[in-house]
């Protein structure tokens, strides 16, 4: 068993522990110096640092050169490395050129599976993940040799949750000396059922606290989600420090305690100036266009409604798996706002969510006034009743009667 030589450690410690971006040069010295000095897992970790954000964090500013990454890990894999050859088989679609993974002096791959478990159980930081990771996923089945071909689905159900509980414990560890790049396998473990173990949600939450903690954005954003309805102060800090490091995406959630239904002071300026610098990233495309869409068609805190900018940005929004607002976008249907007038497409969009108080109003308005239908006043004074307060209900109620013969328009 031969251990990761200091300079791989201090490397490793500088880009996957600290996360620590202004040394990334360093690190990647200290990476090509081992490399040269004929120690083999160093070309593993060079492979990782090309390979992508998936593998390494994207701020430390490495180009992404898929064929450099493949060239380290072939260089990795010949010269013997197990650490290469056992991580090569999950490295983002790699194919070894000779076909095979194992290689002298490793005979088979429980060989390989053996040296790198003796290599975490010895302490080395980085390849405890990996392991852990391999029980995770389920690839120390490929690796030991076992046939899941043949076996009941109880039997396969029971093997992968005895392997989620033996990460467990080493995610355990790799979080208290500061390795946190597990905290997403671990959390889906605790929170999908779909391991067996049983959920625990507030252990989850913890794991986000401590990845906010650790300074990434990613669950920064998380634990601020975690803490909106009951510390909107502190979801608002965890925001803006995410956004502070570039996190784009944190812009749309510190929108949104900013909005009409949003936790903070509502301040619709501050929202949609978040909300246009989240969609020039490219981020939360969705929800930004749905909030921008809302801000226009109601306006509010000095801006003015603007209906053809809330339907560009609703219909933006809309989709197969989107209706947030067909009561706004049915609405603009229904009277001509920023759009051309349809009445089959206002109720269609208002049906939607016929429970909802505009399209409530909406429909009622279909109804009574035989918009694209036939009359039916009594349906639409049942949708007008849900709201009765309403201004808009109280205005259209002036203009119809009930007689001894039905409702009429007077």
């Amino acid at each position: 068993m031969r251990p990761l030589d200091s300079k791989i450690q201090k490397a490793v410690q500088i880009l996957w522990v600290d996360r620590a971006f202004a040394k990334g040069e360093e690190a990647k010295n200290l990476l090509e110096q081992s490399a040269e000095s004929g120690n083999p897992d160093a070309y593993y970790f060079l492979a990782r640092i090309y390979a992508g954000e998936g593998f390494v964090d994207s701020r430390f500013g490495f180009p992404e050169e898929d064929q450099k990454a493949e060239d380290y890990l072939s260089q990795s894999i010949a010269a013997g490395s197990a650490l290469g050859m056992f991580a090569g088989m999950r490295f983002g679609g790699y194919k070894p050129k000779d076909g095979t993974f194992v290689h002298p002096p490793y005979h088979s791959m429980r060989e390989i599976w053996d040296e790198v478990c003796a290599m975490a159980d010895n302490g080395d930081l980085f390849v405890k993940y990996l392991v852990a990771n391999a029980y995770y996923y389920g690839d120390v089945a490929k690796l030991t040799g076992i046939d899941f071909s043949h076996v009941s689905k109880q039997y396969l159900e029971s093997q992968f949750r005895e392997w989620a509980l033996k990460a467990i414990p080493m995610y355990d560890e790799l979080i208290d000396r500061g390795l946190t790049m597990c905290l997403g396998n671990y959390i889906d473990i605790i929170t999908s059922g779909d391991y067996g173990v049983p959920k625990n949600e507030q252990k989850a939450r913890e794991l986000r606290r401590v990845g906010a903690e650790k300074g990434d954005p990613f669950y920064m954003v998380k634990a601020g989600q975690d803490c909106v309805d009951t510390q909107p102060d502190q979801a608002e800090w965890y925001f803006l420090q995410a956004l502070d490091q570039g996190y784009a995406d944190a812009g749309y959630y510190l929108a949104k305690l900013y909005t009409f239904n949003g936790k903070k002071p509502r301040d619709l300026r501050k929202a949609k100036m978040h909300l246009e610098e989240c969609l020039e990233a490219g981020k939360q495309q969705v929800g930004c266009h749905n909030l921008l869409g809302e801000i226009y068609f109601h306006g509010g805190d000095g801006i003015e409604p603007d209906y053809n900018r809330a339907f560009q940005h609703l219909t933006a929004a809309a989709g197969e798996d989107n209706h947030w607002g067909s009561d706004m976008l049915g609405t603009c249907y229904l009277k001509g706002w920023g759009t051309a007038v349809d009445y089959k497409r206002a109720m269609e969009e208002l049906n939607r969510y016929r429970g909802e108080e505009l399209s409530a109003v909406g429909l009622g308005e279909i109804y009574a006034y035989g918009l694209g239908v036939p009359v039916n006043i009594k349906e639409g004074m049942a949708y007008w009743n849900k709201f009765p307060n309403n201004p808009a209900v109280i205005e259209h109620k002036k203009h119809f009667k009930k007689t001894l013969f039905g409702w009429k328009q007077i």
